[in-house]
């Protein structure tokens, strides 16, 4: 039960749901200290210790339909026949007619619940339920299963030999045909078991197989194409760009100068031997995580892609020590608090139209440079990513590169991503041309896949070159 659980935390995390080895551990826990036939409490302890988010709630519920649906024989009617108790024993040459390993087996059956029986079925089918590709492979699959558990196409003659071998005995018509009907039950419910098991594994790999097709898609959209039904899937991949910012060389853990000597700790390390300093502790330097100051045009030329941006902004949060959050049009005002104390919708609608600056008025990239540089001298500094969202479309107002020149000389590095192709910056009102060699990195970023490739790009070591 522990594998199969891991393998639904797998699934988990594959569907795009932040499971952590310690959640997955809690809910082994969880899961051992329940009665596993208790389906509504089962189901709570992997919720509660796997998912953290309302985003992954429908994610949850789907993999759990598809890994723990209590496969049994509901799908047929049970065969009516007299209570165990009722019927005569077995004679021994009965029990040799239906061989050893189908014997072996029936007896498993009837001591097994539902869940037990799923179990059992998804591990001796793990093979062939791999390989399922088509609709057509799907009894192939089932047949596979159950000769792999000894109840294949010669199970039901074995009955009909079982149930000659008890009236040979001396056994009625009637009594022999009930205990016949009673081991056909136990066939029939691991019949069922089987198909349940390979119908939901298909529409699992098949669900997958869809999602896989819908975000190779979403990568190639539009950033602005996106619809509200695809939205959750849109949240997922932008945490799973957000994951990729871990691999920054600004993130990597590196080997630690030693600090100063410790003198607390060395007095309390050599105790036992009188305080004689034969063991140095040393004091450890701290790491810092680089801080993100984010300038997002808002203007109405960048309307079809801002908002996925403004997501991506709101999931960096928890990946550095600070993300500061800025929108400019004709001057700069900063919604890092919207970030900070709002849901991402709440907090995206309230940067979009921000009380202090004229968010429909004409883009002034120049002004907004200066007043971003001029009000917030502290935004910027060397522990600071300086990430610029905007098409570099000033409506031919004086640019100001000077400005973000002096920028990137505090910052550790500047970074601008831009929605236009770059065959047209330079041309009409673009000054691209103007900021591009004051930036660390500039990137095209019309899709999520070329945002995959810039944070790719940005994470990729020192020398080592990217496409």
């Amino acid at each position: 039960m522990d594998e199969h659980i891991l393998q639904f935390v797998r699934a988990l995390r594959a569907a795009g749901v932040r499971v952590s080895p310690p959640e997955a551990a809690e809910a082994l826990v969880a899961a051992g200290t329940i009665d596993l036939d208790d389906r509504p409490t089962f189901r709570a302890a992997l919720r509660g210790t796997l998912v953290k988010r309302d985003l992954d709630l429908d994610v949850f519920e789907q993999l759990f339909e598809l890994y723990f649906s209590p496969y049994g024989s509901r799908g047929i009617p049970r065969t009516a026949v007299d209570p165990v108790d009722e019927l005569p024993p077995l004679p021994p040459e009965a029990l040799e007619a239906l061989g050893n390993e189908l014997r072996a087996l029936l007896d498993r059956l009837s001591e097994m619940s539902d869940l037990e029986l799923a179990l059992m079925v998804r591990e001796a089918g793990r093979e062939a339920i791999a390989g399922l590709e088509s609709l057509l492979q799907r009894g192939m699959a089932g047949r596979a299963i159950l000769d792999a558990l000894g109840a294949g196409s010669g199970a039901d003659a074995a009955l009909d030999r079982f149930q000659a071998a008890l009236k040979a005995a001396g056994m009625d018509e009637e009594t022999a045909r009930a205990w016949r009907a009673r081991m056909r039950q136990q066939l029939d419910r691991l019949r069922t078991a089987v198909r349940g098991t390979v119908d939901s594994e298909f529409e699992r790999l098949d669900a997958q197989r869809r999602r896989d097709r819908l975000r190779s898609d979403l990568t190639r959209a539009p950033l602005g194409a996106v619809t509200p039904r695809e939205s959750a899937e849109m949240a997922r991949l932008v945490e799973r760009l957000g994951r990729k910012l871990d691999s920054l060389p600004e993130l990597r853990r590196r080997p630690r100068r030693r600090g100063a000597l410790d003198m607390q700790r060395t007095w309390r390390a050599n105790l036992q031997s009188g305080g004689v300093p034969f063991r140095l502790r040393w004091k450890k330097p701290p790491q810092h995580k680089p801080q993100v100051a984010a300038l997002c045009d808002i203007s109405n030329s960048m309307q079809s892609t801002v908002r996925f941006m403004l997501h991506f902004l709101y999931r960096l949060q928890d990946r550095f020590s600070r993300v500061r959050t800025f929108v400019f049009v004709s001057g700069t005002e900063e919604v890092t608090a919207e970030f900070s104390e709002a849901d991402a919708g709440t907090a995206i609608d309230r940067a979009l139209q921000p009380r202090n600056i004229a968010w429909y008025s004409s883009t002034n990239y120049g002004r907004s440079l200066e007043s971003f540089a001029t009000e917030y001298p502290d935004a910027v500094t060397p522990r600071t990513i300086l990430l610029v969202l905007g098409d570099g479309r000033g409506n031919y107002t004086p640019p100001r590169a000077d400005v973000l020149a002096t920028l990137r000389g505090r910052a550790r590095r500047v970074v601008w991503f831009n929605p236009e192709s770059r065959l047209s910056w330079g041309l009409g009102d673009s000054a691209m041309p103007a900021y591009v060699p004051h930036c660390t990195q500039v990137a095209e970023v019309r899709n999520v896949a070329q945002l995959e490739a810039a944070i790719d790009a940005m994470v990729a070591p020192p020398g080592r070159s990217h496409p």
